[in-house]
């Protein structure tokens, strides 16, 4: 950190000075917001904790009323011992009689209760007694199937439905079915089962009350024992449960099913909540609450509006002041440095005394500088003249060199006076190396492949005529590669590489094959030879080297022919580092070139590599 602050400018230095405070100020005061929202967040649980708590009471307040229906036959002994005689053991005008009785009091029992709406007692001869004359058949059989796949091991156990819609009196209902069995005095013997329905609208309702002062936004989903929603505050139509994701309703049935009171973080509808949920004992319903995090948060960031509003004015205040004085110090110091700046760009520019009206360190400075330019100034001026009549030497002594196209018209007057002398081979030495001049010195950086091979060809034919009978060259050449295009400059090199390396040991028959191919929308070409090839580890190195070649490389610098090195990176430049040369060779066998390079589009613009 110190090396670093060292390398700053003046004026950075001290806005950094600046920074620092406010950062530190900031720093606070972000300590102090966090632990608001921690604070919140532990307010919010502790609320949303209370509210299910205030749910569950309500709802043992409903469910404790009707407790009086559950116990009206130890009430009334008459209700037991009608319960406990079979139908058919009674006369009509008996039967008849006793139905009122018990309609009469199952009327006054669930009167005294706004939430009930019917009463339904079957005797264990399957016989039905009600508070509403309804032979619903539909309903007894529902009730009955709930009631077989319950465990009544415990003989206190009250079982309550989820909400399911019924027609009384021709009326729909939202019902919720409390369900108990029917024992005599000394809890032994069966006597019946009793069904008590609720009006789940009215609970609603007192729901929906206990939801509406809420400034939270804490709401709240009621789940039955088999965790169905049966309550939603967020619309009568369940739009809250109905919109969850699946991957969001399983991590709720999962907090549900782990008893977890204290609450935890959970994704709801792509936002952090917290969520809370309350087992009511009385009825098994999961009382769960969820407030999202972020409405929390707003209600914290109200509390502290005022807090950053006043910060916020500082800061603004201490930038600005910040900034003016920093100006004002460094202002001065960043005109001599741009000053000299111009001085690594060849000037020296001298700065005017009267523009400046400083009389401090900074006007002595200025005057220093003033003087070491004039001197610098000077010697520039001496170096320059010396640099000019340098160059005037240099160029008068080019003139004197060899122009290539003056070597170029005397090869093609070599190869008229060969042919009139009837001197074959130096006929087509001529013509060869004639040719390789044109190619060379032609200022095309992308030539036809066909171009590229005779320039090879034209090479390896003045060997051949160099060295009779000691080489052999083959071609495999596509036609659907001749006329692509191709960077220059690439085979020869590498047919070059090959004469001078493969055969240091020759043998009866030294043979160069030239192959070119396309691969889809790359071409391939492999010059091969039967030379002394190279060990693994130096295939190895060398493939690696090739491998690492950047593709910002200077070829001037890789090595100082036009070597293997020099076509790799000028091929990695030009068409990207996945293409280039790989190597392949057996010691005493054999040595493969591969060049790979990519098929170039008709308006490709190149550089000269």
């Amino acid at each position: 950190m110190p090396d670093f602050f060292k390398k700053l400018s003046f004026k950075k230095k001290i806005l950094s000075s600046y920074i620092l405070f406010i950062g530190i100020s900031c720093l606070l005061i972000g300590i102090y917001f966090l632990k608001s929202m921690e604070s919140a967040v532990e307010e919010s649980y502790s609320y949303m904790h209370q509210f299910g708590e205030q749910v569950s009471m309500s709802t043992d307040v409903i469910v404790s009323n009707m407790d009086r229906i559950r116990f009206l036959h130890f009430i009334d002994d008459n209700i037991k011992h009608i319960i406990r005689r079979s139908m058919a053991d009674k006369a009509q005008a008996e039967l008849i009689d006793e139905n009122d009785y018990i309609e009469r009091a199952l009327n006054h029992m669930t009167n005294m209760n706004q939430y009930v709406l019917r009463a339904t007692i079957v005797n264990e001869y399957g016989e039905i007694y009600s508070n509403v004359q309804t032979k619903n058949e539909t309903y007894i059989e529902k009730m009955g199937e709930i009631d077989k796949i319950q465990d009544w091991t415990d003989k206190n156990k009250v079982y309550y439905t989820g909400v399911y819609e019924e027609e009384i009196y021709l009326i729909p209902y939202e019902l919720v079915t409390s369900i108990s069995k029917i024992y005599d005095i000394n809890q032994e013997n069966y006597i019946g089962t009793l069904y008590i329905d609720l009006n789940f609208s009215n609970i609603r309702q007192m729901l929906d009350r206990l939801i509406e002062p809420s400034t939270t936004q804490t709401n709240l989903l009621i789940f039955d024992e088999n965790q169905n929603v049966i309550y939603d505050s967020d619309s009568q139509e369940k739009q809250f449960w109905t919109q969850l994701s699946e991957t969001e309703e399983t991590q709720i049935r999962d907090f549900l099913r782990s008893e977890e009171i204290r609450g935890k973080e959970l994704s709801i509808r792509g936002s952090r909540c917290l969520v809370t949920a309350i087992r009511n004992q009385t009825t098994n319903w999961k009382i769960f609450t969820w407030t999202p995090l972020p409405n929390i948060y707003a209600s914290g960031w109200k509390n502290m509006v005022g807090i950053f509003s006043a910060m916020m004015v500082l800061l603004i205040a201490a930038v600005f002041l910040g900034i003016y004085l920093a100006n004002q110090i460094s202002r001065p110091v960043m005109i001599l440095a741009e000053a000299m700046g111009q001085v690594d760009q060849g000037k020296v520019n001298l700065l005017e005394q009267a523009e400046r009206h400083w009389q401090d360190e900074m006007g002595l400075l200025f005057r220093s500088y003033n003087e070491m330019g004039k001197r610098i100034n000077d010697s520039i001026e001496k170096i320059y003249i010396y640099q000019i009549n340098q160059k005037q030497t240099e160029l008068k002594m080019l003139q004197f060199q060899i122009n290539p196209h003056f070597l170029y018209n005397t090869l093609n007057t070599i190869s008229s006076i060969a042919a009139l002398s009837d001197i074959d081979d130096i006929v087509k030495i001529a013509d060869n190396l004639s040719n390789m001049f044109q190619y060379n010195i032609k200022g095309d950086d992308i030539v036809p492949v066909k171009k590229e091979i005779q320039h090879v060809k034209n090479y390896l034919e003045i060997q051949s005529i160099r060295f009779p009978g000691k080489y052999q060259f083959d071609y495999t050449i596509s036609p659907e590669v001749e006329h692509q295009k191709m960077l220059k400059f690439l085979l020869q090199p590498l047919a070059e590489n090959s004469l001078q390396h493969a055969f240091r040991k020759m043998k009866k028959i030294n043979t160069i094959c030239l192959i070119a191919e396309k691969d889809g929308e790359d071409i391939i070409f492999r010059l091969c030879d039967n030379g002394v090839g190279m060990k693994p580890e130096q295939v190895e190195a060398l493939n690696h080297e090739l491998a690492q070649t950047n593709t910002g490389t200077l070829v001037n610098h890789v090595d100082k022919g036009i070597g293997l090195r020099n076509v790799n990176a000028r091929i990695k430049n030009l068409y990207g580092k996945e293409y280039g040369i790989q190597v392949k060779s057996k010691e005493g066998c054999y040595t493969e070139v591969q060049i790979r390079i990519h098929l170039l589009e008709e308006d490709k613009e190149v550089e000269r590599y």
